[in-house]
This record gives structure tokens, C-alpha cells and sequence, in this order.
């Protein structure tokens, strides 16, 4: 009797995985068929859709998302929150694009992208102390920061447009190799890197564990605090590549620049 009881059970187990295994595969077959009848349609009814400029504008634009959804994908498999991601974008196109503009410093293009870059990790560090030094929950720090590095961006520009930016540097969002844009190359490479990191290193492996259980990670011998502070520079580092990307595709900086973002790259994570 007991063994028939216990087999019953696993059959009714068996029976649940199969159940919820058949309506994920359909909920992503029916979204699948939504997003193909949206594409159908627009290609009908629009003339300039699907449209070889228009596919590839739709890709470079989407690279820089791209790059910002990988960065809230690590914070979110570690248990966290991330909402200054688009300040961040924000922040480092501002930066790159003053210290460049020929109306500003005049800088050339690899200090300026390497300096601008250094802030999006800055920003990282502060991440890591005030959410794990000070305790503050990553919804409220980040919350912070969001307005914090808003207000900085426009205090940098004047809450101005910077333009004036160097032939050089606005013509990489514009190249292609093959016909794919060198920006979503650059995202494809960036997604490729974080896959083989997530996958085959210490540090990935830990992103996960820290995400299930912060006791679990503690017990089981992983440093905690270089492990956050690695998670949001990382975070920052990404953010910041988004944010150099942003400012070569449109040849300028906006005070807004990667204004909702957030949003957006949270949904691109879970989906």
C-alpha cells in the first residue's frame, strides 16, 4: 500500500512538471506568434518596415539595450535591483561627449571613452559600498543613485545639448561588416563574454548562489564582499559601454539620455 501511495505520488509530480513544462512552451509559442503576426502586419501595411535601413536602425538602436538588459541580468540573478541603469547610460555619454566636443576639452577620442567609462564604474564602487557596507536594500541605493546621476549629467551640460563630436568616433555606430551594424556586433561580443563568464567561472557560478541564498554563499566560503562589489562594477562597466555607444549612434549628448531605460532593460532581462 505504502509503495503504491508513493508511486501515485510521483505520478501526480511527473504529471505537474509536465503540465507546467506544456504551458510554458506555449505562452512563449503564443508570444512568438504575436510578435510574427505584429511583424507580418507592419510589413504589409507599411512601406518602409522591412526595409534594409529601416531593420538595421531597428538593430542598432536595440544593441544598446541589449548591453544594458546584461547588466540588469547580473544584478537580478545575484537577488538585487538595479534602477540607475539609464542614468549610468546617461551619465558616461555626457561625459564622453563633453570631453571630446570640439565646443568643450577637445580630448581624443580613447581618453575621453576610457575616462567616461571609469565613472560608470565609479558609480559601480558606490553600489557596492552603500548596499553592502551600509545594508541598504539594492530598490532604495539604486533608487537614489537614479536621481543623484541624473542631477550630476545636468549639472555637467548646462542641460544643454552637447554636439560637435568627432568624425571618427560617431562613424563606428554608423559601420557595418557584412551588413551587421558594428554596434550590435559589439553587443552579440559583450553577450557572448557575460554567457562564457555566467557559465564556466568562479565568479558566475557565485552570481547564482549569492542570488538563491546569501547565507547559503556565506557558508560556503564565498568572499561576499569582493563578489558584490564585483556584480555592480561589472553592472557599472556594461552601463557605461551603453552609455559610449549612445553618444557615437546619435552624434551627441541629451541631459535625458537613457531616460527609461530602467524599465526597459529589467523587462528585456525577464523576458
Amino acid at each position: 500500500i505504502k509503495k503504491t501511495s508513493e508511486t501515485k505520488k510521483k505520478d501526480n509530480m511527473v504529471r505537474r512538471r509536465t503540465q507546467k513544462r506544456r504551458f510554458k512552451i506555449t505562452t512563449e509559442l503564443v508570444l512568438f506568434l504575436i510578435n510574427l503576426a505584429v511583424f507580418i502586419f507592419m510589413s504589409l501595411y507599411t512601406d518602409n518596415f522591412l526595409t534594409q535601413y529601416n531593420i538595421s536602425n531597428v538593430f542598432r538602436q536595440v544593441s544598446i539595450i541589449g548591453v544594458v538588459a546584461i547588466s540588469s541580468t547580473l544584478v537580478i540573478i545575484s537577488g538585487g535591483i538595479d534602477l540607475s541603469v539609464g542614468s549610468i547610460v546617461g551619465l558616461t555619454a555626457m561625459i564622453s561627449a563633453v570631453l571630446m566636443s570640439e565646443s568643450y576639452q577637445n580630448m581624443a577620442i580613447l581618453p575621453a571613452v576610457v575616462l567616461a567609462i571609469i565613472s560608470g564604474l565609479m558609480v559601480g564602487v558606490y553600489h557596492g559600498f552603500i548596499i553592502y557596507e551600509i545594508k541598504l536594500p539594492p530598490f532604495i541605493a539604486t533608487l537614489g543613485s537614479m536621481f543623484v546621476v541624473r542631477g550630476i549629467v545636468k549639472m555637467i551640460s548646462g542641460a544643454r545639448t552637447i554636439a560637435h563630436l568627432p568624425s571618427a568616433f560617431t562613424d563606428f555606430a554608423k559601420q557595418e561588416v557584412l551588413g551587421v551594424p558594428g554596434l550590435v556586433i559589439l553587443w552579440l561580443l559583450i553577450a557572448l563574454a557575460v554567457h562564457f563568464m555566467l557559465r564556466y567561472t568562479t565568479f558566475g557560478r557565485n552570481i547564482f548562489v549569492i542570488g538563491s541564498s546569501q547565507e547559503v554563499a556565506r557558508l560556503s566560503g564565498i568572499r561576499m564582499r569582493l563578489n558584490f562589489y564585483g556584480i555592480y562594477i561589472l553592472a557599472g562597466l556594461l552601463c557605461s559601454i551603453a552609455g559610449v555607444m549612445l553618444s557615437s549612434r546619435i552624434s551627441s549628448a541629451v541631459p535625458t539620455g537613457g531616460s527609461g531605460y530602467e524599465l526597459t532593460a529589467i523587462a528585456a532581462a525577464v523576458i
